[in-house]
């Protein structure tokens, strides 16, 4: 896992916690006072209210500015969403006294939660319109989205995010039928054979054991603890978290026979299920072998471990996505650790001069 993607989910975790356990330490109730430093010194309410105010609307910013907009070269008005996140806290958790202050981010929600939804509902037409049309097309679902949803580095910033969101929004349905296409095996009986395979743990039948009994406990527990509550609720919850299993299985089954392969001019590159990239074969400068371990910044990209022993180069930076399609960064080098070396390097690099070839017979 890449360093940006480790601090943003340790950033979720830290917020997450943060919340919960502020809004347990806030006072339900505070008196007003005129304000002096005894005030803050001897009063607990006080002192906990402070703490809390503090640690929502300036230590939480600066850790998001550093883990996820610094780490993860993200805009700088994304800066909003960790301040919208704390004042809507504290519009619900304060006390009354200055809860009342926050009104304004439940009178923001209604109009901005409008215009989201109506550009979500565009998008979402969009994309299933596009996934429709790609149904009778061979080949992970998730590629034919990347072919439809390209994004043109040359255009302009609003019309690249808007695009790169419509992007974001399609590789993330697109990974629903992808599931489906992987875990079963006769739904993916034509596919490409594997250029080589890359050293995944996920490759192996024992992890996947391993996650399903892990999956099983995890919806026999949280049954258990909405059963009392409601049953049609912890049915519900439960069978949503156990449909994960589909991927689950297609996690495994894209590891062990599909990590590495090229398919229509392209090489696609499949960190188990919840990593890939997809490159055009003429954008690889250069195949190398590595016979060493490489020392890096933090900011390579490994897939399959280390120590790497394939190193692919790239003319123009492309595009890894992770996270069910949620995080993508673009690198100009991938390292790679695989089964056979040579023999990956040497089909790469075959394919990618059949394409060059063949595209020159059609100029012509």
């Amino acid at each position: 896992m890449r360093k940006a993607v480790k601090f943003r989910l340790l950033f979720l975790l830290v917020a997450i916690v943060s919340y919960v356990v502020g809004s347990h330490l806030l006072p339900e109730q505070i008196q007003v006072q005129t304000l002096s430093w005894e005030l803050f010194s001897t009063n607990e309410a006080w002192q906990r209210l402070i703490l809390v105010s503090v640690w929502f609307f300036v230590l939480l910013p600066i850790l998001y500015w550093f883990w996820v907009i610094k780490a993860g070269q993200q805009k700088v008005w994304k800066m909003l969403l960790v301040f919208s996140m704390s004042s809507l806290v504290a519009r619900y958790q304060y006390p009354e006294q200055f809860a009342q202050y926050f009104e304004f981010i439940t009178l923001l929600k209604y109009p901005l939660l409008a215009v989201i939804v109506l550009l979500e509902l565009y998008l979402l037409v969009t994309i299933i319109k596009s996934l429709w049309q790609a149904r009778g097309l061979s080949g992970d679902p998730r590629i034919h989205m990347l072919d439809k949803f390209r994004v043109n580095e040359d255009e302009s910033e609003l019309d690249k995010t808007k695009q790169e969101s419509k992007l974001t929004l399609a590789l993330t349905m697109a990974y629903e039928p992808a599931s489906w296409y992987y875990a079963i095996p006769k739904f993916s009986r034509n596919h490409v054979e594997n250029t080589a395979n890359i050293k995944l743990r996920s490759a192996n039948l024992g992890f996947l054991l391993l996650m399903v009994v892990g999956l099983v406990s995890i919806t026999a527990i949280l049954y258990w603890l909405l059963v009392s509550w409601s049953e049609t609720v912890a049915l519900v919850v439960a069978t949503f978290v156990f449909y994960s299993i589909i991927m689950l299985i297609a996690n495994y089954r894209v590891s062990r026979h599909y990590s590495l392969y090229a398919f229509e001019g392209k090489l696609i590159i499949n960190n188990s299920w919840w990593g890939f990239s997809v490159v055009d074969l003429e954008n690889i400068e250069d195949c190398l072998l590595v016979e060493e371990d490489i020392e890096t910044d933090g900011k390579t990209l490994f897939v399959g471990g280390r120590p790497a022993n394939l190193k692919l180069v790239f003319g123009e930076s492309v595009r890894y996505f992770s996270g069910i399609a949620q995080i993508n960064e673009l690198f100009n080098e991938i390292y790679i650790q695989v089964d056979k070396p040579a023999e990956a390097k040497k089909a790469i690099l075959e394919a990618k001069n059949q394409k060059i070839i063949s595209e020159t017979k059609q100029v012509a």
